[in-house]
């Protein structure tokens, strides 16, 4: 069977764990679950080459000094990257992860934030070479004009996963003014191949509504090749950050950050991946020493390092969420409850709640809220081995959000992308072939049986129970990426998601938003801009399958169907996203405007890039940040 990893420092990090194993209760098996839930490489686009590229200069302290701005009708959509070709020929490049939060005093005020690259190329030699900051885009007229910016870095030369979010009055009595703030994760990579070090979580303030940014401030601070060999080493990822800016809170003006502490074993084997927590009073300057938050529970029965205990420590994606009374409620995906296996080691995940009511000072014990079908032997693969949909290649993650009402601090809901039945086909150790073989990529048959919907999970006191799943919506093909936000009254849900354009195989997808009980609506490219009418996640001209494998491993399933690209005249996989990010974004304002962000893949670009399949430049759709506002 052909191992087709081809993202280098995964495939380190599971070797490394193959060596030490042995000793384990469950050997091997930790491999896949850090395949499925660890930190992406792919997201840094690192390459498996190495030397410097010569196409282009430019430092990263140039590229934060950098400005742009953009514009559009919000009433169709806003592709708020500004796509600027000066001064350093990135047109092109891709923005992904897009997050949005709203000034909870200006609903006209917009913060999003996303995953930024700056490529160059050397052409003679194939190698990419990336630098990824967190970037930023900033409005104060409700979505029709925006800076476009990067945060700065503190260290290293990647960041990214963006959480942005305003603290209108610190809750510190020194503090008194209120700030635009920005988490990320920052790291130091090699640009052109494995690994990556150092993992901080890091959080960007801006005391003038968000157009420039002070020097990020350490909140979790890693140490070592978290994404590689090292011993011991921690990398943090999948930070998120939230503000209780309820004024009847008596925890009025506190920040809030979690995120998933990765801990390597020997020989960057993977150890252990609880969440933490770290709370601020003074608008984002000094943090409280973190704490671990996720707790145990009776179904914490898998243990990575072999012990009987019930640590709920292998958990991934946590949202932090106020309630207008002041509880905190931590949501994350866990995926240690063996039960939920349809065949060992699938690794499908329980989401938990934790909750607390001091203001992050204590938690109590872990709640399930749901359990979830999306185990390794529950989808199909990429060739870069990843988790995918059938039909295309793009990472998939069945995480969404959990968003609490501003009217009832009891009315709780978390929305998710799920398959809801297990799959059928699963045999034992089916899993353990990902990613499987081409043309499909399918080790474990999936196939057209998975097509996931999105789902949500409801508590009416508070998080301390929860009601059975409920379909938001069930449309023909696949579902992903949702993200939800009450309205202002307290009982109306917005949801936000992607949506496949017809049944699985599909080329294209487009937006959708859905509020309340009424019929969902098309989020859509503007035309009149010379854009596509749908996003075309399978002919990207960054992160395209072809300069991960050779020809012949092409996931041709991913089509498009007839796809050429001359001279190739059979081109179906070849351009195939592999990676736009790991989710999407809504955020509500006080005036009940409903603000959502997606990666769209709507306008045909050409990149430096030489296509060594083609011989010329590679083209393809572009990751663009897209904004609409309803």
């Amino acid at each position: 069977m052909k191992k087709l990893f081809a993202i280098a420092c995964v495939a380190l990090f599971a070797a490394g764990l193959a060596t030490v194993a042995g000793a384990r209760e469950h050997p091997f098996s930790s491999a896949n679950l850090y395949v499925k839930i660890g930190p992406a490489p792919e997201e840094k686009d690192l390459d498996l080459g190495s030397g410097l590229t010569k196409l282009g200069k430019f430092s990263k302290q140039q590229i934060v000094a950098y400005r742009c701005a953009s514009a559009g009708n919000p009433a169709i959509s806003v592709d708020i990257s500004c796509n600027d070709p000066k001064p350093y020929g990135q047109d092109w490049n891709p923005d992904n992860e897009i997050a949005v939060a709203v000034d909870p005093e200006d609903p006209d005020h917009l913060l999003a934030g996303s995953n930024d690259y700056f490529y160059r190329f050397n052409n003679s030699t194939g190698t990419r070479h990336v630098i990824v900051p967190t970037g930023f885009f900033t409005s104060f007229n409700g979505g029709e004009t925006w800076i476009d910016g990067q945060i700065p870095f503190r260290s290293g030369n990647g960041a990214g996963d963006p959480s942005p979010g305003f603290v209108a009055d610190p809750r510190s009595l020194s503090v008194n003014r209120p700030f635009a703030l920005m988490a990320q994760l920052e790291n130091v990579g090699p640009n052109t191949g494995c690994c990556v070090a150092q993992g901080n979580v890091s959080v960007s303030r801006s005391s003038d509504g968000g157009r420039q940014w002070q020097r990020p401030v350490v909140v979790f601070q890693g140490h070592g090749a978290g994404i590689g060999p090292a011993n011991r080493a921690v990398f943090y990822d999948k930070e998120w950050l939230t503000v209780d800016n309820f004024e009847s809170s008596p925890f009025y003006g506190r920040i809030y950050v979690t995120a998933t502490r990765f801990v390597n074993g020997l020989q960057g084997s993977y150890f252990r991946a609880p969440i933490v927590f770290s709370y601020s009073d003074d608008g984002g300057l000094t943090w409280s020493p973190p704490k671990v938050i996720s707790g145990s529970h009776p179904s914490c029965t898998f243990q990575s390092d072999g012990s009987t205990g019930t640590e709920c420590d292998e958990d991934q994606n946590s949202i932090p969420e106020v309630a207008p009374n002041g509880d905190l409620l931590v949501y994350f995906g866990n995926y240690q409850n063996e039960d939920l296996w349809e065949i060992p080691e699938d690794f499908d995940a329980q989401m938990m709640v934790v909750r607390s009511t001091d203001g992050g000072q204590s938690f109590g014990a872990p709640i399930v809220a749901a359990d979830r079908e999306d185990g390794a032997s529950d989808t199909p693969w990429s060739v870069i081995g990843r988790q995918t949909m059938w039909g295309h290649q793009i990472r998939w993650s069945a995480d969404g959000n959990i968003t609490i009402s501003p009217t009832d601090p009891d009315e709780v809901v978390i929305v998710y992308s799920d398959r809801g039945a297990p799959n059928p086909n699963a045999t034992p150790g089916c899993a353990d072939e990902a990613p499987g073989d081409p043309p499909n990529y399918d080790p474990c048959n999936a196939g057209p049986s998975s097509n996931y919907d999105i789902w949500k999970v409801s508590s009416h006191d508070g998080g301390l129970t929860w009601g059975a799943p409920v379909k938001v919506e069930s449309d023909p093909g696949q579902s992903w990426f949702p993200w939800a936000d009450f309205m202002p009254n307290g009982t109306t849900l917005a949801v936000a998601w992607d949506q496949d354009d017809t049944a699985s195989p599909a080329d294209t997808f487009h937006h959708v938003l859905k509020v309340g009980g009424s019929a969902s609506q098309d989020l859509l490219p503007n035309t009149a801009e010379g854009r596509s009418g749908a996003e075309n996640p399978d002919v990207s001209v960054t992160h395209w399958a072809g300069q991960y494998v050779p020809e012949d491993a092409w996931p041709r399933i991913c089509g498009p169907e007839g796809y050429t690209d001359p001279p190739v005249t059979d081109a179906e996989g070849k351009d195939c996203n592999e990676f736009h990010g790991d989710y999407t974004g809504l955020a509500v304002g006080s005036d009940g405007s409903i603000n959502v962000v997606w990666t769209g893949l709507n306008r045909w670009a050409v990149s430096p890039q030489r296509d060594f399949y083609t011989g010329g430049p590679h083209d393809g759709y572009a990751q663009d940040a897209m904004f609409a506002q309803r």
